[in-house]
């Protein structure tokens, strides 16, 4: 499939959601959601997912690389199933590449890249050092030295990797500190993040950026992505930002339709506000298929559900579900869009398959426990007065005494 075909089922799906609009005020009162359940769903898990909690078909499974996300100014990126021998060669790895770095920029100044062991089976590299005339951390600019910075760490078969990020070696190795090892199914009883095969305590800091990204395999062919971001406001309505891009490309979408040749349409099943769950959100889900090479139709059918998040006094994050499967047929679908109608075909989901596992998961999305405790009030302490401070101040208060007008106080003396 070339890229011409990707832009098409891309845009055709976004152009079509705002006819689409309209109709969801009629799915809002009548959503359709009376799927029986099957095999499919009786056995779900509970899963940890940054900091919310979330329920999965049995069979799921986490995808390899798709998990990462940010705190702070720091980016970190989670891949599980490394054994310490392949760390340590992936690290040496690293190390010769930043090593045969060719620095070219003029600013570059003459000092060796260098990385040191906060603890064990942990690294940070700082490299590529460079003159720089940039403002600190209170705004006042100076020449300086930046150089950037990242880590690595190992926990029990998942390894993190950290940055690159200029000037952050400190944050590095702080954020590493918060980091252990965690089992598949363990569900911690503190504030913190769950990342694949790990955790990361820490407060919910409202002030600070946090988002995490965590990609899962699931039956029946179905990929899941799951993203969670602090937000300072609820996010605009998920419909309506769907809505107002799908007016500013609709011209263009049209045009590419016009095209000798081009096959491609879609099947819209749902848009609207869902409220009977653990959270209130808007899910969206649309088929869309495009004809490509050699007589051989391909369809996507995804569905989107977000949660818009919250702002003081009781900050939430805005969480966003992406559920979708892709398979080709040699028949065009009817209508374009449709689920394949081939039955006993385990590799991909009938429409009632689709819908109760996006059911079940989408209804089980709450946040963990404990998750979203924010940092305790620090009290602002005094400054300390040395008691040679205190003997001076004690001083300069009488010298302040002993030099001001004297009062009159024979009228206050008289009239008692």
């Amino acid at each position: 499939m070339n890229r011409r075909h990707l832009s098409i089922a891309f845009l055709l799906i976004v152009a079509t959601s705002a006819g689409f609009y309209g109709h969801s005020r009629w799915l809002l009162a009548h959503p359709n959601r009376t799927n029986p359940m099957s095999s499919l769903t009786q056995h779900m898990r509970t899963q940890c997912v940054g900091r919310i909690l979330i329920d999965l078909p049995d069979g799921s499974v986490w995808k390899s690389k798709t998990n990462g996300g940010r705190v702070g100014d720091l980016s970190f990126s989670v891949t599980t199933g490394v054994s310490r021998d392949e760390y340590a060669a992936r690290v040496e790895r690293r190390w010769a590449e930043i090593l045969a770095l060719k620095i070219l920029h003029s600013v570059a100044i003459p000092q060796a890249p260098h990385s040191f062991r906060p603890a064990a089976d942990s690294i940070v590299f700082a490299y590529d050092f460079r003159q720089s005339n940039s403002p600190d951390v209170h705004g006042i600019w100076a020449n300086r030295i930046s150089y950037e910075t990242e880590g690595a760490i190992w926990l029990s078969g998942t390894m993190i990797t950290i940055g690159p990020q200029l000037d952050s070696q400190e944050e590095i190795v702080e954020l590493m500190a918060r980091m252990r090892a965690r089992e598949a199914d363990q569900i911690p009883n503190e504030p913190g993040l769950c990342v694949d095969g790990a955790f990361i305590a820490g407060y919910y800091d409202p002030t600070e950026r946090e988002e995490i990204t965590w990609g899962f395999q699931l039956p029946r062919n179905l990929g899941l992505v799951i993203q969670h971001s602090k937000v300072w406001s609820a996010r605009k309505s998920m419909l309506e930002r769907r809505n107002q891009s799908a007016r500013e490309i609709a011209g263009y979408v049209a045009k590419l339709l016009s095209e000798p040749g081009v096959v491609a349409g879609n099947r819209k099943y749902r848009a609207a506000l869902r409220t009977g769950d653990l959270l209130p959100g808007e899910e969206f889900v649309m088929g869309g298929t495009q004809g490509i090479n050699g007589g051989i139709f391909e369809t996507n059918v995804g569905g989107l559900w977000e949660f818009p998040g919250r702002g003081f006094p009781s900050p939430m994050p805005s969480i966003e579900l992406n559920m979708g499967t892709t398979f080709q047929t040699l028949e065009k679908p009817s209508p374009l869009g449709a689920f394949s109608t081939h039955k006993g075909d385990q590799n991909t989901p009938t429409e009632a398959e689709f819908f109760e596992i996006w059911d079940a998961v989408v209804s089980s999305v709450r946040v963990r426990p404990v998750a979203l405790t924010l940092p305790p009030t620090k009290a602002i302490a005094p400054p300390k007065i040395s008691s040679e401070q205190a003997e001076a101040d004690r001083r300069a208060l009488d010298a302040f005494i002993a030099d001001g007008p004297a009062l009159d106080l024979s009228d206050s003396v008289k009239k008692q």
